[in-house]
């Protein structure tokens, strides 16, 4: 096939007009990934679960969706990008947590063939319509459970990466992937008024 009749392939893939994902390019993750919660609430895993979607990557209103960091850096960078601080306001306190998750049949668009087969190139995932286009069409595969992204937080290394769960591909939510969770630290902000 030429480099354009695969281009041409790609862009109907993505555009949802052809085939759907190959199951052998679907890959697993079981292990320990990461979030965090505010630090004076009690841990309620379901309220992990977004459904809202108004201000996420990965999914629309009414998909619900679990965001989890593959790593602990990768955590505290994400609740940097989310976090509103105002000089003044009282300390901003979160509990990072780590999450023992056994999570199968994930598309892992960090790896080239996946997006390849996708039809998308790295760069285009950092445009939000286009990843919840392609989280769209995903969620649309009946064998694909979610995704494993990079983090828009580490553009300069794609290999690490968010876990992104299709919620409603499991009936007991949460409980059906989670297999334990540890503290793994405690984040405050002051934000302090400039003198």
């Amino acid at each position: 096939m030429s480099p354009d009749a695969t281009t041409r392939a790609g862009r109907k893939a993505a555009n949802g007009r052809t085939a759907g994902l190959d199951p052998a390019l679907l890959t697993s993750f079981h292990g320990v990934a990461y979030c965090h919660v505010p630090a004076d609430e009690p841990i309620r895993l379901e309220r992990l679960v977004s459904a809202d979607g108004s201000d996420d990557r990965w999914n629309r209103p009414g998909e619900p969706t679990l965001y989890l960091a593959c790593d602990l850096a990768i955590a505290v960078a994400e609740l940097g990008r989310h976090a509103d601080l105002y000089p003044g306001m009282p300390p901003y306190r979160r509990r990072l947590l780590a999450l023992s998750v056994a999570v199968d049949d994930l598309a892992d668009l960090r790896r080239d063939e996946v997006r390849a087969a996708v039809g998308i190139d790295v760069a285009q995932l950092r445009d939000r319509d286009v990843a919840r286009d392609v989280a769209e069409r995903l969620r649309r595969e009946p064998d694909c459970n979610g995704l494993i992204v990079p983090s828009v937080a580490f553009l300069d290394d794609p290999a690490r990466g968010n876990l992104v769960v299709f919620m409603d591909r499991f009936g007991a939510g949460i409980h059906d992937i989670h297999r334990g969770t540890a503290d793994a630290g405690l984040i405050e902000l002051r934000p302090a008024i400039a003198r």
